[in-house]
C-alpha cells in the first residue's frame, strides 16, 4: 500500500519522490496491512522510524459504518540490517469495516489524544498512508493505474445513418476518413486505401441488404415471401393452403377379367390437339411409361395415378351395365333416387337374349366364375356381376332420349355413386337375374335419368337410354417420381458440428488443448503426421469426412480424386488420391481445418429444397370423417341385424328347414357353446330360436357394452384398426364384421364428397426416409414430441417445396451425416382439372412379366384393356392461396372459426355441418333449474331422422357444448297444413289440367322443369312461416289460372287462430310446414282446392 495521501492533487504514473525521501534520510510511512483479528496494523517506514511514539500520535481517520478507531498501544520494531526498513505495531480497540482508512503519524494536542499536525521530520507526502480491513483477494485486474494525463477526446464525426447503398457509403467511409486520417489524400482508384474504402462500402451495402429484408419480412403486411406470410398468420390460427390436385373417375373397358396390381399403372391425359396432323404419333389405349418423357416434349400430359392402394378388379361384363325396367317402358329414374334395378346374366344364359324379352340389347362378354354374393362359403358364381358394396357406377346417358341417336345424348347427365347395398334377385315373371342397388342420400341423382323411351325416326321404343359403367377407378391428379422403379431424391444431411469441449477452471488458465472433441484429437494426429513429412492416404481424408462432413473438409482444402487413369474407387482406397499432394500443403489444410473447429460457423438448419414443381398437395383419402361415421354405422346396427338375422332364420325353421353347420357355428359365436345346447337348436330350431330372440338382449350384455364403447369412439373421431375389427370378428362374427376394414372402399364416404376437396386439409404428397426411418408430412410441428417424425412443406415464392424438420424437441430431425431420400409426386392445382374424355390412356411398366391365361398362352394384364375414359371432367384442383387474399383474410379468421357454441344459432350451424344432416335448427328453454338446447335435425334423403343419426348429431355437439347447457337432439317437428284454395281458371283450358298442375305447383315433390314445389323440404326452412301471398302468387302463375284465393290456412286438425287475417301461418323454431296431401296419410297436410271456370 503506497504512503501517499488518500485524495492526492495531482496523479502521476511514475513515483521517484519516495526514493528522494529516503536519501534524504526523511521520515515517511511505506505502507500499513491490518493482521488477521484486524486489531493489529503493521506499519513500514521509509528508513527508520522515530523515537518515542506513542498511541497519542497515530491517527485513524475513515471508514463507513465503523469511525473513530483509536490506538491503545504502539510497539516499535527496529531493523538491525542498515538496508532494512523499521516496522512498527498497532493495536486498535477494534477492528473497522472494509471501507478504506488512513493512519497519519501527528502531534499530540493539548488534550493528549492524537492531534492534526504532521510529526516533526516527516515528509508532509509520506505523513499518512491508506489501508483497508478487506480480504486481501486476488484480483484480475492489472495492478498498474491508469495514465493520470489521458489523450484529448475528439469529438466523433457526424453519422449519416440514411446512406444504404453502395454510393452513399462509400461517400461516408471517405468523408470520415479525411476526418479520422487527415493525411490520406488520395482518391484514385487503383489506390490500396480507395480499394479498401470500397470494400467497406459494398459490404455495408450486402448487410444493408439483410437488415432491409429482415424488417420487410417482420410484418405481415410488409412480408413479400410466402414462407413469412404463412408464418405470421400462424401466430391467428389461419391456415395458408398450397393449392391441392384435381381428381376424377376412370372408367375402363376389358375383354376378358384382369387384376391391376397396385403400383404397376397409372393414368394419363395426353392432348396433341396442338401438334400438326404430321406430327401427331399413334397411340395405343396403354402405353409404356418411358414414352412420357418424350411426349410432355410436345404434347400436353397431365398423369392420373389410382387412389386407395389397391389392386383394381376389373370385369367385362362391368363394361356396360344396363337398367331393368321391369318389363315396362318410358322408364326413368327420378331426381333424388337412391336405388335403381340393374341387369343382370347367368354364365349358362343364351349370351343373345331374345327379340321379344323386354330390354333386349346387343350381346355381352361372359366373365368367368367368381363367388356367389351372399353365401356362406365361396363357390362358382352364377352371376356375370360381381359387384359389392363400395364399387363405384358410373350412370351415363348415351343415347338420345327423342332420336335414339349417340350423339343427342346429353354429357350433362353423368352422376358417379358409389354403392351401399347390392341384393341379388330374380324376376320370376322373365327368369331375370336383378341385382338391386343403392347408394348413399348425398349420392342422390341430381336429374332424372331416362332409361327407356319412344322416339327416332319410326316412333319406336328405345331401350338403354341410360347404362352404368362398371370397372370405375378413383385417381387424382399427381405423377410419382418412383414409378416404375425410380429413384428418389437424395439430400445428404449435414453432419453434427463440431464443438470443443470448454476450457475447464484450472488455476493457469485454459489447456492447450480442448478434450472431448474427437474430430479436434483426430486432426491434430494427422497434423503431427503431415509435419513429419509423411503424406495423408485416401483411406484418412475419408475418416476426416465422417467426423466433419465432406463439405466442410473441401472448404479446407482437402478432396480425394480419382487417380489419373483410374475408372473406380477401390475397397482400400485403391485408384484414388489425395489433393494436394505434398505433405506440407495437406498440413496447411489441416491448420486451416483445425481452425474451423475451434472457430465453427453458425449451425444451418437443414432445409432441403425439392428439385422438382410443383409438387402434389392432396386431402387424405378416405376422409377420417366418412370412415368413423361409417364404422360407427356399421356398429349401431349391429344389434338389429342379429334380430334380423335371428328372425330369418326362424322363419325358416318355421317351416321346417333345419339350421346348417354354419348357421350353428354362426349361433354360437354369438351366444356361445353352452346356450346353444341348452337350447338344442340342433334338435328343434324353432323353439330354440324363439327363446334367443326373447333372451337375446339379456345374453348378449356384455358384448352390447362393449359395442357401445366402441361406438362412440368411432363416433368421437377414431379411427378402429384392424385388431378391433378381429375383436368384432371374433366376438360377433365374420358377418356383422364385414366392412368395419378401415380400408374397406364401403367407408370412403359417397363419391358426391370425393371430389370435393378442402385444400387447406391438403398436405404435400411427400415421404422421407433416412437410416430405416420415415418422415411424414404434417400442417406443423407445434404439437410433435421429441420423438415424433414429421416434416413441414413450406412452399416457396419460385413454387419449389422446402422440408422444415423438427429441432428435437417439437419433432425428429434426420440423423446428422446420413442420407435422406424424398419420394414425391409432382402436379398440382388446375392444371388436374381436364375435361371429360380427356383421360385416355393406362400407363404401365415396361418391363412387366406377362401372365398366363386361361387357354395357357402368355399374356400381360394391360392387354386386356380396350378403352380408358373419363366420363366426369376432373375436378377439385385449386392453385395456391395468393398473399393478397391471405392478408386480406387471416385477420378475420379468428372470428370465423367456431370452437365453443354459445348461442341457438351457433349449435344449428354445428350440426347442419355433420354428415348425414340436410338442415339443422335450435332453441334454447329454461327448464327451471338448467338451460336445455333443443337441435331439430331434417336428414338427408329421409323424412324423419332416424335414432343412428340422431345419436351421432349428440355426439359431434357434444364437443361444442357450453358448459351448463343440456343437449336434447329431435327430428324436426313436421307441422301438417290443412290449407284450402278457391281457384278460377280461364276458358279455353280444361279444369282437369289446371287441376293437376295446380297440385304439382303447391305439392312437394320437385317439378319436371327442375323446380321445387310449394312444400318441397328444401323450399321451406325451419320456422319459417307460410304466407298467402306466397300461396296465391305460386297458384296464379300456373297457366291458365284467373284468380287465386285462400280459404283456409291453419294447422291440421286444429282450429281457425286467425290465420287468414294476418296472412300467414306461424311455426315454431323446430317446425316445418308439411302438406302431402295423401289420402292414405292425412296427418301429414290436406290440401283442397275448389276449381271454377274453365271446361
Amino acid at each position: 500500500m503506497t504512503g501517499q495521501a488518500e485524495f492526492p492533487t495531482s496523479q502521476c504514473g511514475t513515483e521517484l519522490r519516495r526514493a528522494d525521501v529516503r536519501a534524504a534520510r526523511l521520515l515517511g510511512l511505506d505502507g500499513a496491512e491490518p493482521s488477521d483479528d484486524g486489531r493489529t496494523l503493521t506499519v513500514t517506514f521509509l528508513g527508520r522510524a522515530p523515537d518515542e511514539l506513542g498511541p497519542e500520535n497515530i491517527r485513524v481517520d475513515g471508514g463507513r459504518r465503523i469511525t473513530g478507531l483509536r490506538a491503545l498501544a504502539v510497539d516499535i520494531e527496529r531493523a538491525d540490517d542498515p538496508e532494512l526498513d523499521d516496522r512498527m505495531l498497532v493495536t486498535l480497540d477494534r477492528a473497522g469495516d472494509t471501507s478504506r482508512y488512513r493512519l497519519s503519524v501527528v502531534l499530540a494536542d493539548a488534550y493528549g489524544r492524537p492531534g492534526t499536525r504532521p510529526f516533526p521530520g516527516f515528509d508532509p507526502r509520506y505523513a499518512h498512508t491508506g489501508f483497508s480491513f478487506g480480504a486481501d483477494c486476488p484480483s484480475p485486474y492489472d495492478c498498474r493505474t491508469d495514465e493520470g494525463c489521458p489523450p484529448a477526446v475528439r469529438p466523433a464525426p457526424v453519422i449519416d445513418y440514411t446512406a444504404r447503398d453502395y454510393e452513399s457509403l462509400r461517400r461516408l467511409v471517405l468523408d470520415r476518413m479525411s476526418l479520422t486520417v487527415p493525411g490520406w489524400t488520395e482518391r484514385h482508384l487503383p489506390d490500396l486505401g480507395v480499394t479498401l474504402v470500397e470494400l467497406l462500402a459494398y459490404t455495408a451495402d450486402q448487410l444493408s441488404y439483410q437488415q432491409d429484408a429482415v424488417a420487410t419480412e417482420a410484418y405481415l403486411d410488409t412480408a413479400r415471401r410466402r414462407v413469412s406470410v404463412r408464418r405470421h398468420v400462424r401466430l391467428v390460427d389461419y391456415a395458408v393452403h398450397d393449392g391441392c390436385n384435381a381428381r376424377a373417375f376412370v372408367a375402363l373397358e376389358v375383354d376378358r377379367s384382369v387384376t391391376l396390381r397396385s403400383g404397376t399403372f397409372r393414368f394419363a391425359a395426353v392432348d396433341v390437339g396442338r401438334l400438326g396432323p404430321q406430327e401427331r404419333p399413334e397411340l395405343s389405349t396403354v402405353i409404356p411409361d418411358e414414352d412420357l418423357d418424350v411426349l410432355a416434349r410436345t404434347a400436353a400430359v397431365e398423369v392420373f395415378e389410382p387412389l386407395g392402394g389397391a389392386d383394381l378388379v376389373l370385369h367385362p361384363a362391368h363394361n356396360t351395365i344396363r337398367f331393368w325396367t321391369w318389363g315396362d317402358q318410358d322408364c326413368v329414374l327420378p331426381r333424388g333416387a337412391t336405388s335403381a334395378t340393374l341387369r343382370d346374366d347367368r354364365p349358362d344364359a343364351d349370351p343373345c337374349p331374345r327379340e321379344d324379352r323386354p330390354g333386349a340389347a346387343p350381346c355381352e362378354d361372359t366373365a368367368p366364375p367368381g363367388d356367389r354374393p351372399g353365401t356362406d362359403k365361396p363357390e362358382p358364381r352364377t352371376r356375370h356381376l360381381a359387384l359389392r358394396p363400395g364399387d363405384l357406377l358410373v350412370i351415363e346417358e348415351v343415347l338420345g332420349p327423342r332420336t335414339g341417336a349417340p350423339a343427342d345424348a346429353d354429357p350433362a347427365h353423368r352422376q358417379a355413386v358409389r354403392l351401399t347395398s347390392v341384393t341379388p334377385l330374380v324376376d320370376e315373371l322373365y327368369d331375370q337375374p336383378v341385382l338391386e342397388v343403392t347408394w348413399a342420400p348425398e349420392d342422390a341423382l341430381a336429374f332424372p335419368v331416362c332409361l327407356s323411351s319412344h322416339g327416332g325416326s319410326d316412333c319406336g321404343p328405345i331401350a338403354d337410354v341410360s347404362v352404368a359403367r362398371g370397372n370405375v377407378a378413383l385417381v387424382d391428379h399427381g405423377r410419382s417420381l418412383t414409378f416404375c422403379g425410380g429413384a428418389p431424391e437424395a439430400f445428404p444431411v449435414p453432419p453434427e458440428p463440431v464443438r470443443t469441449a470448454p476450457c475447464g477452471p484450472g488455476g493457469c488458465g485454459c489447456e492447450d488443448r480442448a478434450e472431448g472433441s474427437p474430430a479436434a484429437e483426430a486432426i491434430r494426429e494427422l497434423l503431427d503426421r503431415a509435419r513429419d513429412g509423411r503424406q495423408l492416404g485416401p483411406e484418412q481424408v475419408r475418416a476426416l469426412d465422417a467426423l466433419l462432413g465432406e463439405a466442410a473438409v473441401r472448404r479446407a482444402g482437402l478432396s480425394v480424386l480419382l487417380a489419373p487413369g483410374a475408372t473406380a474407387e477401390g475397397e482400400d482406397g485403391e485408384g484414388a488420391v489425395v489433393e494436394p499432394p505434398t505433405a506440407d500443403a495437406q498440413a496447411a489444410a489441416l491448420e486451416t481445418l483445425l481452425d474451423q473447429t475451434r472457430y465453427p460457423v453458425l449451425p444451418q438448419p437443414f432445409r432441403p429444397l425439392l428439385r422438382y414443381a410443383p409438387v402434389t398437395q392432396a386431402a387424405a383419402y378416405p376422409d377420417r370423417a366418412h370412415v368413423c361415421a361409417g364404422q360407427a354405422a356399421l356398429l349401431a346396427g349391429v344389434p338389429e341385424r342379429v334380430r334380423l338375422r335371428l328372425e330369418g332364420l326362424w322363419h325358416r325353421a318355421c317351416d321346417g328347414h333345419h339350421l346348417s353347420r354354419a348357421e350353428l357355428a354362426e349361433l354360437t359365436v354369438l351366444f356361445g357353446a353352452r346356450v346353444v345346447q341348452e337350447l338344442r337348436l340342433a334338435e328343434r330350431p324353432a323353439a330354440g330360436l324363439r327363446e334367443l330372440l326373447a333372451r337375446r338382449t339379456r345374453l348378449l350384455a356384455a358384448k352390447l357394452r362393449r359395442l357401445e364403447v366402441l361406438t362412440a369412439r368411432a363416433r368421437s373421431g377414431g379411427v378402429l384398426g384392424r385388431p378391433i375389427v378381429w375383436e368384432v370378428a371374433q366376438s360377433w362374427g365374420a358377418r356383422y364384421a364385414a366392412g368395419l376394414d378401415p380400408d374397406s372402399p364401403a367407408l370412403a364416404g359417397p363419391a358426391a364428397g370425393i371430389a370435393v376437396q378442402d385444400p387447406r386439409a391438403a398436405l404435400p404428397e411427400v415421404r422421407a426416409a433416412s437410416a430405416g426411418q420415415e418422415w411424414t408430412p404434417r400442417r406443423d410441428l407445434l404439437a410433435d414430441g421429441r420423438r415424433d417424425r414429421h416434416f413441414v412443406g413450406e412452399l416457396e415464392d419460385d413454387g419449389r417445396l422446402a422440408l422444415r424438420f423438427g429441432d428435437g424437441r417439437h419433432g425428429l430431425p434426420p440423423a446428422p451425416g446420413g442420407t435422406l431420400e424424398v419420394a414425391y409426386r409432382i402436379g398440382n392445382g388446375t392444371a388436374g382439372n381436364v375435361g371429360a374424355e380427356a383421360v385416355n390412356h393406362l400407363v404401365v411398366c415396361r418391363d412387366r412379366p406377362p401372365q398366363a391365361n386361361r387357354r395357357g398362352a402368355a399374356a400381360r394384364p394391360q392387354d386386356a384393356v380396350r378403352l380408358v375414359r373419363n366420363p366426369l371432367p376432373a375436378t377439385g384442383g385449386v392453385e395456391p392461396e395468393p398473399l393478397d387474399q391471405v392478408r386480406r383474410l387471416a385477420p378475420l379468421a379468428l372470428g370465423r372459426t367456431m370452437l365453443r357454441a354459445v348461442t341457438a344459432a351457433d349449435y344449428a350451424e354445428l350440426a347442419a355441418a355433420l354428415p348425414g344432416v340436410r338442415r339443422a335448427a335450435a332453441a334454447l328453454r329454461w327448464t327451471g333449474s338448467v338451460q336445455e338446447v333443443h337441435v331439430a335435425v331434417e336428414p338427408f334423403g329421409q323424412a324423419v331422422a332416424g335414432p343412428a343419426l340422431l345419436e351421432a348429431v349428440g355426439h359431434g355437439l357434444e364437443a361444442y357444448r357450453r358448459i351448463g347447457h343440456d343437449l336434447v337432439v329431435r327430428p324436426a317437428l313436421l307441422v301438417p297444413i290443412d290449407l284450402e284454395l278457391r281457384v278460377c281458371a280461364a276458358a279455353g283450358y280444361q279444369r282437369g289440367h289446371v287441376l293437376a298442375e295446380l297440385r304439382r305447383v303447391l305439392g312437394h315433390r320437385a317439378l319436371p322443369d327442375g323446380r321445387l314445389g310449394f312444400f318441397h323440404p328444401d323450399a321451406l326452412g325451419f320456422g319459417e312461416p307460410v304466407r298467402v301471398s306466397r300461396l296465391v302468387a305460386a297458384a296464379a302463375a300456373v297457366p291458365g289460372v284467373v284468380s287465386a284465393e285462400v280459404t283456409r290456412l291453419r294447422r291440421q286438425f286444429g282450429r281457425d287462430d286467425g290465420e287468414l287475417d294476418d296472412g300467414l301461418l306461424r311455426l315454431g323454431a323446430l317446425e316445418i310446414a308439411a302438406c302431402d296431401n295423401d289420402p292414405d296419410r292425412p296427418e301429414n297436410g290436406r290440401l283442397s282446392i275448389v276449381l271454377g271456370g274453365g271446361r
